[in-house]
Order: structure tokens, then C-alpha cells, then sequence
């Protein structure tokens, strides 16, 4: 087994209890560490986790308001000896010392760097009651690039480890990965949870207050935490890269273990694969929930800073040069100048009967211009068969577009044209370009290159009977 040693632990800072509370203890001095390490050899003795939780199940009507207390900042001896004393008012001043000693020699409560006086929860109990109390604290989106980037050299030391064929530091790199996409999933929870909290603060919040008081949490999260989760979860961003490169590596793992054999079970890969997904896909969900909850919030905000900031300007201008200095277009009209106009009773009355009385007037439609043209009952559109089958019967053609003309005299424009298209790159009608002329139709005078159609020859003896019999015409004519 290969070590788990990091380096060399440094040694703990011990001192001495304040002497304020130290009267209730030993005279033997006590070590106070803050966060305290497991040591291998036979340093300091580990605390006792049981003793630990129930000094915290005993004590938790204590300890939960003084969680809200240690949030705003530490707390002195006094503050706390105060605190306590409102909690347990019957309790003696020995007693509240004797409970203050314990929390210490439990490391539930840590002496402050260079304040021996003062004391704040440790971190970790404080991270375990805030759990318990469901409190969530939104952290940074740096944070979450940084295990990005922890993942990826993770995923580095695992290609090495297979290259080197070492079974036991791929399992061991393998299951580090897996703790770490857990622990990007355990933020991305919390993150939501904390999201929601601001959105609910900032709806619930005392309506007294100014707009930009209320929403001032919300601005700031979307500043320092919404929009550099966007970059950062964008398609291009580093999580969406660094989840590739993670996910490539534990793919090619698993073909080269089918291919060369297994160091480490499948189950482990697939497993740990299928966290990476599951935090891609939370990673997006977190993502869209804070923009469902934030959005609305900050459009609010910057639209009542908008009008806000206008309305501030124009009476400003209005409180100097007075309401003539305020821009005619800028201002609303708020009342119609009929609304001004005074009546008299007669009036009125003659306005309301003529009400009763109303009766629209009958629409008056223009008549007719001109008589329109009608020679008989309307001939429907020629078809595409009836033309072709019209063009077989008349082959030879010597021009298509003297004969489209002799055919449709009346024809527009526009459709003699489609008809030529159509008939002259059909594949039953072999063509030939002519020279360019001018056609006139009923509208325009069109000047193109018309072609002469033949039959198709179905092959090369048909095709010179044909050119034989075209030229035989052409010469008898």
C-alpha cells in the first residue's frame, strides 16, 4: 500500500484558558486547537465524537440562538457569559463557567487568532448545524472552477496510473474523483438552496424599505455569482470543457480495459461517469432556477431605478427654472381637452337624446369603373399534358416561340414564357438553338433565342433518320 502521508503535520498551538473562566478547570493547562488534526502517532487525543454530539444534543437550546449571534461576528467572554445568563437565568455564575469550559475542551467553541478572549463556533460544528437548521449559504462560483480544475488533474493522474498498469493508485485516484464530482454536487445543492433564500428575502422583505434595499442581495448574487455561472456553464465555458475532457478519460478507460484487461471493476468507471453527468446536468438546472428566480427581481430593480432616476431629474428641473424648463414632449398628458369643456343643461340633454337616437349611417361603396370583358364562358388553364401532347402532334417545330404565339394569341406574357421553358426542356423533344429574334405578345416585345424541336431519337439510327428527314423538309421547302 503506498502511503498516505502528505508531508510532515505541523505541530498544534496550545495555550493556557483565560483566567476569567479558568477557576472551574484544572490547573494543568488545556490545549485549544482550532480545527484539530488526526495525528497517526501518539500526539494529542482525538475528542470523542459521542461526547461531542451530546454535549450538542443536551445543549442545543443554547447553542442554536447563539448560532445567529456567532454569524454577525465573535463574541467575548462576557457577551457570552451574558447571553448565557438570559438563556439560564437560575443558573449560578460557577455553572454558566463550568458550561463554558466544557464547549471549549470540546472544541465546540475556538479561541480567535491573536484574541484569546474572544470565541466563535468552529467551523465544522457550525457547517453541521447549519445543516441541521437547513441554512445555506451561497458560496462562489471560483469555487466551483476550482474543483473543475481539481477534476481534471485527477483525471491526468488516472491516464498515468493506467499507463503504468498500477491497479491500486487507479482505484485510489478513481475513487477521489468520485468524492470530488460529490462534493461539486453537495455546492450545487447548497447553491440553489441559498438561491432561493435571497429570492424569498428579498419578496418578504419590509415594503417600507427603498426598491434598491430590498433587491440589493439579489443584484449583488447576480453580479458575483449568476453571471459568471453563465460563462462558466456556457457551451464554450470551462465546466462544459473540463466535464469533456474528465468524461473522455474515463471512456477510454473502459474501452482500453475491455481491450488489455481490467485493473479496476467497471462498476467503479461507470459509477463515477455517471456522477460526472448527473453534475453536468445540476450544474444547468442550478443555473436555469437562478435565472427563473433572480431575473424577474433584477428587471424589476433596474426598471424602478430607470424611473426613478427620471422622475428625480424632472423634478429637479422643475424645483430650479420651475415647469416651463421641462420638455413639452417629455411630459404626459394626462386629461383630454374635451374633458375641459363645460355644458349646459340643455346641452346635455340634447347630447344624450341624439345618443338614444343614433343610427349609423348606411356605407357608401363606389360603383363600378368599367365593364369588364366577356366573350363567352372562361377557358380553363391549358395543362402541362394537354400542351406536350399539342407539341408532339404539331413536330416538327421550326420555333417554339412562333408557335406558343400562333397557339395562345391572347396568352400573357408570363405564361407564353413558361410553356417555352417547359416544352423546350422536356426529354421527349430534342432541340436546337435558333438565332435571337424579337416576338411580339399583347403586352411586351421579347427578345430571346428561340429553338426548333424535333422528335427524340430513342437511338443514333433514329436520330439520323430523323436529322435526314428534317433536312429532306427544310430543302423541299
Amino acid at each position: 500500500m503506498p502511503s498516505t502521508d502528505t508531508g510532515p503535520v505541523p505541530a498544534p498551538q496550545t495555550c493556557r484558558r483565560p483566567a476569567s473562566h479558568s477557576s472551574a478547570a484544572s490547573a494543568s493547562p488545556v490545549p485549544l486547537q482550532y480545527n484539530r488534526r488526526f495525528f497517526h502517532g501518539p500526539a494529542l487525543p482525538m475528542i470523542d465524537p459521542r461526547r461531542v454530539l451530546r454535549a450538542l444534543a443536551e445543549h442545543w437550546a443554547l447553542l442554536e440562538p447563539l448560532c445567529e449571534r456567532f454569524d454577525a461576528g465573535t463574541l467575548s467572554l462576557a457577551e457570552l457569559r451574558s447571553q448565557l445568563n438570559t438563556q439560564l437565568p437560575e443558573s449560578n455564575p460557577a455553572e454558566i463557567t463550568a458550561l463554558l469550559d466544557q464547549w471549549i475542551r470540546l472544541d465546540i467553541l475556538v479561541p480567535v487568532a491573536k484574541s484569546p478572549n474572544r470565541f466563535e463556533l468552529n467551523a465544522q460544528i457550525h457547517d453541521f448545524l447549519a445543516y441541521l437548521r437547513h441554512e445555506h449559504r451561497l458560496g462562489l462560483c471560483l469555487e466551483i472552477e476550482a474543483y473543475l480544475r481539481h477534476l481534471e488533474r485527477l483525471a491526468g493522474y488516472i491516464q498515468d496510473a493506467f499507463e503504468t498498469r498500477d491497479s491500486q493508485d487507479l482505484a485510489r485516484q478513481l475513487r477521489l474523483l468520485d468524492m470530488r464530482v460529490r462534493d461539486v454536487l453537495k455546492k450545487l445543492g447548497n447553491d440553489e438552496q441559498a438561491l432561493i433564500g435571497v429570492a424569498e428575502r428579498a419578496k418578504t422583505s419590509d415594503r417600507q424599505i427603498p426598491l434598491a434595499q430590498r433587491y440589493a442581495e439579489v443584484l449583488a448574487t447576480w453580479d458575483e455569482y449568476v453571471e459568471p455561472m453563465i460563462q462558466l456553464v456556457s457551451a464554450d465555458g470551462a465546466f462544459e470543457q473540463g466535464v469533456r475532457r474528465v468524461e473522455q478519460v474515463l471512456l477510454r478507460l473502459l474501452g482500453e480495459q475491455q481491450r488489455l484487461g481490467h485493473l479496476v471493476d467497471d462498476d467503479l468507471v461507470l459509477r463515477t461517469h455517471a456522477r460526472i453527468l448527473e453534475m453536468q446536468t445540476n450544474a444547468q438546472l442550478t443555473l436555469r432556477r437562478a435565472r427563473e428566480l433572480l431575473l424577474p427581481l433584477r428587471e424589476e430593480a433596474r426598471r424602478h431605478n430607470a424611473v426613478t432616476r427620471g422622475a428625480a431629474l424632472a423634478l429637479a428641473a422643475i424645483r430650479r427654472k420651475g415647469l416651463d424648463a421641462v420638455p413639452q414632449a417629455a411630459m404626459p398628458l394626462f386629461t383630454r381637452p374635451q374633458s375641459t369643456f363645460l355644458g349646459t343643461a340643455s346641452q346635455v340633454e340634447s347630447y344624450v337624446f341624439a345618443l338614444a337616437r343614433f343610427e349609423p349611417k348606411p356605407a357608401q361603396f363606389p360603383k363600378s369603373s368599367g365593364t369588364r370583358k366577356s366573350n363567352g364562358p372562361a377557358r380553363p388553364p391549358r395543362t402541362a399534358r394537354e400542351m406536350i401532347e399539342r407539341c408532339q402532334a404539331a413536330l416538327p417545330l421550326p420555333d417554339l416561340m412562333q408557335w406558343l404565339l400562333a397557339q395562345e394569341p391572347d396568352g400573357a406574357t408570363d405564361e407564353l414564357l413558361y410553356w417555352f421553358s417547359r416544352l423546350s426542356r422536356d426529354a421527349r423533344f430534342q432541340r436546337e438553338r435558333l438565332q435571337r429574334r424579337e416576338y411580339e405578345t399583347t403586352e411586351h416585345c421579347v427578345s430571346l433565342c428561340s429553338f426548333a424541336l424535333n422528335p427524340a431519337a430513342k437511338d443514333k439510327g433514329q436520330a439520323r433518320d430523323a436529322d435526314t428527314l428534317s433536312a429532306s423538309e427544310t430543302h423541299a421547302s
